[in-house]
């Protein structure tokens, strides 16, 4: 039945999967920016209104990790459509896209190796199907964040690279790698994998000429777009690498070691070896050989430059996402191409197919039970409204420290102060003892700096509380050496105390409880 309709079966599957994804994911999930998703906003609204792409009013850092998705969503402030708004329409045109891009890669290895199994539409549905279960799919495809386009370019990238391998045209697959790298750094990692690939040819005396002139076009057009953009972010930020960077990454061993944790977790969390072993699988096909071991070599080496980044402090495999689509398409085909060399009937290859998926998908949606989650959707109702409140209620001047800051940042629309040093190059380049021991990106402080030079005038310490605090209250539930050290650093030190008064809130029906610099106090009204 499906091989005599396999458009229809092919549209079924990719429209079947995609709804249940925007179940899983948008409606499961409850679709909401995470707050670091308001960083890249802040910094995409700031450039749509001429400020540029600068966290405060003065100064250049880098603390967004995309200049791609900061640009698109920059555009589509300056034509009238609100961030948040246009962050979710990419969101779901570049997640809908990855699943095209599975799509067009699968047809192509159908066609190049007819009755082999991989040709099933099957096989086309299970991955697609895989794709919609996954939980970190279904949550950071809709989070606000750059992972979905991140994860549709690199998709979209392998496939335009497995055809630009099978023509002779110009090789495309190097401006879309051009956009990858645009879109995170690892990108850059990305393109040097295919880089290498596309020598393929090199080793045959005929073809060595080509091969080498094939590879060179495709570098020399990699560089010329990237390299581009590289000199102007490199003379308008002073550094070759993101603010969050050097805010995340710093002693080799400790951050190595967090980093070796993160991906060994997500390997089992989401079947990785076994996925390798299928892909492996299609090594033994002789048409489908090369772009196995494409596929192999470009998501293994994306995931294990996860390791020297130390990992992330977000559940749901953030880093780890992006190559999924791929490794889950070519290790379902390699099985597929086993179970179609078994000498069973078709019932009961189907019957076995069907128990394994099953089981699989099942071990998969697991991940999705999240009980952090409502907490994690009223922190940032409480940040909004903080945030507006700020802006409606603060000075111009004033300098707004928090350790949260995106939603706050992004509404407060003030300079503000990320104590965590994510968008501040004093604190990300501050040297700390024993980093990489605790939580990624949670670890950078520098209370000199922020005490005795920048000197905020308001101090956002939390989210709401059930009421408001007097002083020895505050004192007692804020000022603990407890929970996060970089924040302890900051609210144990002596000055703190002589140099801030407790202030407190009311924002529909929510106590907000604050630090604001004693000699500031005359010139904002009371909560």
């Amino acid at each position: 039945m499906f091989r005599s309709r396999p458009r229809a079966a092919i549209g079924a599957a990719l429209f079947g999967a995609f709804a249940l994804l925007v179940f899983h994911g948008p409606v499961y999930f409850h679709h909401f920016p995470v707050d670091d998703a308001f960083i890249t906003f802040r910094y995409s609204k700031h450039l749509a209104d001429g400020l540029g792409p600068n966290w405060n009013s003065e100064g250049h850092v880098e603390g967004y990790t995309s200049f791609l998705w900061m640009a698109l969503l920059a555009a589509a402030n300056k034509l009238g459509v609100d961030i948040s708004d246009a962050a979710r329409v990419f969101d779901y045109l570049t997640t809908f896209g990855t699943m095209v891009a599975v799509v067009a890669i699968w047809r192509l290895w159908s066609s190049a190796s007819p009755g082999s199994g991989v040709d099933s539409p099957l096989v086309l549905a299970v991955a697609l199907l895989a794709i919609a279960v996954i939980d970190g799919i279904a949550f950071w495809g809709f989070s606000g964040m750059e992972t979905p386009l991140f994860m549709f370019l690199l998709t979209a990238g392998a496939y335009i690279f497995l055809r630009d391998r099978r023509s002779t045209g110009a090789p495309w697959s190097a401006v879309a790698f051009a956009a990858l790298a645009l879109a995170r750094p690892e990108g850059v990692i990305a393109a040097a994998v295919t880089g290498l690939f596309a020598l393929d040819g090199v080793q045959d005396p005929l073809r060595r000429r080509r091969a080498i002139l094939r590879a060179a076009t495709w570098a020399a057009i990699f560089l010329a777009l990237f390299g581009a953009y590289f000199l102007w972010r490199y003379s308008y930020y002073g550094y070759p690498f993101p603010n969050t960077y050097y805010a995340k990454v710093d002693t080799p061993g400790d951050v190595l070691q967090r980093g070796a944790g993160y991906v060994s977790a997500a390997a089992l969390a989401y079947h990785l070896l076994p996925m390798y072993a299928g892909a492996a699988l299609l090594l033994l096909i002789q048409p489908l050989r090369r772009d196995a071991a494409y596929v192999v070599a470009l998501t293994a080496v994306l995931l294990l430059a996860a390791i020297p980044e130390g990992g992330d402090v977000f559940g749901h495999g953030r880093f780890i996402v992006p190559v999924l689509p791929l490794l889950y398409l070519a290790g379902i085909s390699g099985y597929a191409m086993a179970l179609a060399s078994l000498p069973f009937d078709a019932a009961r290859k189907s019957l076995a197919a069907v128990a394994v998926v099953g089981l699989a998908g099942l071990l998969l949606l697991r991940r999705s039970d999240n009980s952090f989650l409502p907490d994690a959707r009223e922190a940032q109702v409480e940040r909004k409204l903080l945030g507006v409140w700020l802006s409606e209620h603060t000075p111009e001047d004033y300098t707004i420290a928090a350790w949260a800051v995106g939603s706050i940042a992004y509404y407060s629309d003030r300079d503000v102060l990320d104590l965590l040093g994510l968008n501040d190059e004093v604190i990300a380049h501050t040297e700390i003892d024993g980093f990489g021991t605790g939580i990624a990106g949670h670890e950078k402080y520098n209370a000199d700096y922020v005490l005795e030079i920048v000197q905020p005038e308001i101090i956002v310490t939390g989210d709401a509380d059930p009421a408001p605090l007097d002083e020895e209250a505050f004192w007692l539930t804020y000022g603990g050496a407890g929970g996060l050290p970089a924040k302890a650093a900051i609210m144990t030190d002596p000055r703190l105390r002589a140099m801030y008064d407790v202030r407190s809130v009311e924002i529909q029906g929510r106590w907000f409880n604050y630090l604001q610099r004693r000699n500031t106090i005359a010139t904002t009204p009371d909560g």
